[in-house]
């Protein structure tokens, strides 16, 4: 099996998740949890790749909830150019 399929379904259905959640805009913990989630599924995708990496974002003093997801969505996008980048690597090999 392909290891670009489960990845891409899973960032559909993440993506289509997230898409329901930014539409409330009163509803911000929820986006939280998505991005979190999100993070999550980028991580574990990438290890299954042989890519480590760590879905937490730390945070050293207290942050707003506001704070906390433009933090996860920062570590979405930087998990997300892992993959890419794995992905273009992987590509280019074969």
């Amino acid at each position: 099996m392909n290891f670009k399929t489960p990845a891409l379904i899973a960032a559909l259905a993440l993506t289509a998740s997230a898409s329901f959640a930014a539409g409330d805009e009163n509803n911000l913990l929820d986006d939280y949890l998505d991005a979190q989630a999100h993070a999550k599924a980028l991580s574990a995708q990438l290890e299954t790749m042989g890519v480590e990496s760590n879905p937490n974002v730390e945070f050293n003093s207290p942050a707003t909830l506001s704070q906390k997801l433009d933090a996860y969505q920062d570590k979405i996008d930087s998990l997300q150019a892992e993959f890419d980048a794995h992905n273009t690597a992987v590509t280019q090999a074969n």
